[in-house]
């Protein structure tokens, strides 16, 4: 058990010795002060710092204490943030090795596995070995056991594990094994291993099964660890009482662990998601654990949230309530109404008094277990604000019938639609029929995040709504013509004329693709009227019906259609071709001799040759990905400067410090490079949850350079609103789609505003020598003006407001039709700003 004590002076160590590059100095304050609470006894928190100031390095450095003092720790994650841990952590220890996130069943018992647990050819049985020390070397499987790692990082997804019911397959297959082995094994008996029992390919997974078996059946014996779990007859159990019976023998398999550190604390707080799963049986703590929640956004819909979280670090998980924190909610549900009241009503003595007293109480009842940064504590904000007011512009992009786009098929089709709000709002599909409309994705029934499922049509709905609902299906939609994404496009090409990036979110697919698609194609006309260089020698199929919608601009319109634009794409990129052939047999001799050097050069010198009848194009796709990574875009290639891009586009392609060999390599860049120039273009790239990993990577990479595309990056609202820093080269932010949660707008916004953003960049260049107006991060809902969708806007408007309240201190707002300003008024605006509540290290105060 860790000596926590010695955790807390090691603490008070990294604050003190650290530079500013590892720590800045509100980060040194919140490890000071975990320190604290840990020395007070304290063996829970909530780090609540708003997005973008570094949460994950203060925990990285508890996790680094907690190892220095011999204690392991566990980080249950979304799986996708794993390479971003595992960087921060090496922060700490340049030697870490902390594997990728442990995401499946599979996964575990594959930890269990051994070079020769395959059965067959010797082929087969060296495939095995291979693919087994691929995996190590991967950092996704451990080299000797989950329990001798120091730092396991769990998926939050991984309790949603399957299993089998009895019979289904040979005796429910491999994945029924462990449970009953470990029963077997405490009882003193073994279990026969029947052959017949189990698939071809499955013996590997039944001798790992056996193996955690035995090694979770003597943690149980040495630990005198609870036996619930194998007591009883477990050969009829359904699949979902193996999965409750076997969660906490995968937590003794895993080992102890001291310190659990909890990222995104906030997501799926039913007591039967995977992560209240993995917080109560998977998890094996020690006799004096510490939990540390972290999340920019605690509370999103309702102030019993903070509730939610907070029973959550203490230990409970099965939604029963911690008396001690439910006494918590009065105060806090009677600071938000106060909040409401204030942001509403006329600032009076009376109600200053009532915000002052409910203020007080929340900040008694939350900082026990928060501790919280936002903007309010970091100098370079608070001289903006000061000086220009917020940092952040959000404006609408009004969408309306008297605005350009509003053909008379689509003012017919909105009308309908709205002719809906005036039935009765019984069936749910109504809505969503209107927002169909409205946001773009179709005219289906579709949930959140995905397109209308195929066969349920609009048909099912009978009567009035039936027949408003025919008014506009009865023809094809022109999706490309849609007037809130024609408004988008005009927002987004006013800033990439400028040169600057955009970030758009959405929730749907097919308006999201219709966009992407359009902003190519319309970018590809440009510059061919222009005479620039476009890299396509033809329009792809699934693009002619973007190139024939953005012809119908006068501006872009190419009289032979899209015929004529094939032949002027051939040509132009034939002749460019030809132009860069000599340089292309230039670079290659160059390559040549580097290979004498080894190394990449040598890689890079073998791919090209193994080409023979595709050099050009081989060779010509890596100049094109390359060429956005150039400081000088226009000069003449090197052979030096094509192998130094080369060697960190590698570097990025296969994530840090992994262990590859050739073929691997190959396959990867491969991949990319059909991508780079594939599906969604360059000029605009979409991001969705079909997007791999590695090019999420690249695509992130990419973006993030201010002289590469792509210059609009669409991101689908659950692959990129967390995890991902998009911040270096953007400021600008569009939203698409309507959400209900206004903590996933923040968490939204909070990928271009953090840590050394261009917007704080070009803040300081303007502070120094500026003129004119200052920079700041610019916020575009596309709003539908007059239908659901303008209500919806103003529902999460609304929760905005509330949420920043409760987590930035934004709780006076003007509200017109209020009175002139008196001093009274003015005195009491004072007294509400010095009562509201600040959660950031060091305060003692509301």
């Amino acid at each position: 058990m860790v000596d926590w004590n010695e955790v807390a002076s090691i603490l008070d160590r990294i604050a003190g010795t650290s530079d500013d590059t590892l720590l800045d100095h509100g980060q040194k304050a919140s490890v000071t002060e975990l320190a604290c609470r840990i020395r007070a006894g304290q063996r829970s928190a909530l780090l609540a710092d708003e997005v973008g100031m570094g949460k994950t390095r203060i925990a990285a450095a508890l996790i680094a204490a907690v190892r220095e003092a011999g204690g392991r720790s566990a980080i249950v994650l979304p799986a996708g943030l794993g390479a971003q841990w595992q960087q921060e952590l090496k922060r700490f220890n340049a030697d870490d090795k902390t594997l990728l996130p442990l995401r499946s069943y599979d996964g575990f018992i594959s930890g269990f596995l051994h070079d020769t647990d395959a059965e067959g050819s010797a082929r087969r049985l060296h495939s095995h070995k291979e693919w087994l020390s691929d995996r190590r070397k991967q950092r996704e499987l451990p080299e000797n056991g989950w329990a001798a790692e120091e730092i396991i990082m769990i998926s939050h997804s991984f309790a949603n594990m399957q299993f089998p019911n009895r019979g289904e397959g040979p005796a429910g297959g491999w994945r029924r094994e462990l449970l009953p082995n470990v029963a077997r094994l405490i009882g003193g008996r073994r279990r026969n291993f029947m052959r017949e029992n189990f698939h071809s390919g499955e013996v590997g997974y039944v001798y790992a099964s056996r193996r955690a078996a035995r090694h979770i059946a003597q943690m149980i014996l040495d630990h005198e660890l609870p036996r619930d779990a194998i007591n009883g007859d477990q050969k009829w159990l359904s699949a979902d009482d193996y999965k409750n019976r076997i969660l906490p023998l995968i937590g003794y398999g895993l080992g102890q662990f001291d310190l659990i550190v909890v990222d995104e604390a906030h997501k799926a707080r039913g007591a039967d998601s995977s992560l209240s799963r993995i917080l109560g049986p998977v998890s094996w703590e020690a006799d004096d654990p510490f939990r540390l929640g972290m999340t920019a956004t605690p509370v999103e819909l309702d102030s019993s949230q903070w509730i939610d979280t907070l029973e959550r670090l203490n230990g409970r998980d099965d939604d029963q309530d911690i008396t001690a924190l439910a006494e918590l909610t009065e105060w806090i549900t009677g600071y938000v109404d106060v909040v409401r009241r204030i942001q509403t009503e006329e600032l009076d003595e009376t109600l200053t008094g009532e915000f002052e007293t409910s203020a007080r109480q929340f900040y008694a009842a939350l900082r026990p277990h928060v501790l919280r940064r936002d903007k309010r504590s970091d100098p370079e904000f608070c001289v903006f604000k000061d000086s220009h007011g917020d940092y952040r512009e959000v404006t609408d992009i009004p969408v309306s019938p008297e605005a350009d786009g509003f053909t008379r098929d689509w003012l017919r089709r909105f009308c309908a639609a709205e002719a809906l709000s005036l039935l009765p709002q019984d069936d749910p599909r109504v809505k969503r029929v209107r927002l169909a409309v409205a946001q773009g994705y179709g005219c289906g029934f579709g949930e959140d995040e995905e397109d209308s499922p195929s066969g349920m049509t609009d048909a099912n709905l009978v009567g009035p709504a039936g027949f408003w609902t025919e008014a506009f299906t009865a023809e094809s939609n022109d999706i490309y013509s849609h007037p809130a994404i024609l408004a988008a496009v005009r927002q987004i090409e006013a800033y990439t004329r400028a040169g600057e990036k955009v970030l758009v979110f959405g929730r749907f697919l097919t308006p999201m693709n219709v966009l992407t698609r359009l902003l190519d194609a319309r970018e590809m006309l440009r510059r061919l009227r222009d005479g620039q260089h476009w890299p396509a020698s033809g329009i792809g199929e699934s693009n002619i019906a973007a190139v024939i919608a953005a012809m119908r601009d006068p501006d872009l319109a190419v009289s032979g259609g899209v015929d004529e634009i094939d032949v002027m794409l051939k040509t132009r990129y034939q002749e460019w071709a030809s132009e860069r052939r000599a340089e292309l047999a230039r670079l290659h001799r160059e390559l040549e001799d580097l290979a004498l050097e080894g190394g990449a050069a040598a890689f890079l010198s073998e791919i090209l040759r193994h080409e023979d009848g595709k050099q050009d194009l081989q060779f010509g796709a890596l100049l094109e990905a390359l060429g956005g990574r150039r400081e000088v875009a226009g000069a003449s290639w090197t052979g030096r400067e094509m192998l130094g891009l080369f060697e960190k586009l590698l570097m990025e392609l296969a994530g840090d410090d992994e262990a590859e060999n050739n073929d691997t390599q190959k396959a990867r860049l491969d991949a990319w490079l059909n991508d780079y120039s594939g599906r969604e273009g360059n000029f605009a790239r979409m991001m969705s949850g079909a997007t791999a990993p590695q090019t999420r990577r690249m695509l992130q990479s990419a973006f993030n350079r201010s002289s590469s595309w792509p210059m609009v990056l669409l991101a689908q609202s659950r692959v990129g609103r967390e995890g991902l820093n998009l911040h270096e080269a953007c400021r600008t932010v569009i939203l698409l789609h309507a959400e209900w949660n206004p903590g996933i707008v923040e968490q939204q916004i909070g990928r271009v505003d953090r840590k050394n953003s261009l917007w704080l960049r070009e803040w300081r260049k303007w502070r120094d020598h500026g003129d004119g107006l200052p920079p700041r991060i610019r916020v575009h809902p596309v709003v539908v003006s007059g239908t659901y969708d303008d209500h919806n806007w103003q529902v999460l408007k609304a929760r905005w407001l509330e949420l920043r309240a409760q987590l930035h201190g934004d709780v006076l707002r003007p509200v017109p039709g209020r009175s002139e300003v008196t001093d009274d008024k003015r005195t009491c605006a004072d007294r509400v700003r010095r009562a509201v509540p600040d959660f950031s290290p060091g305060k003692r105060g509301g």
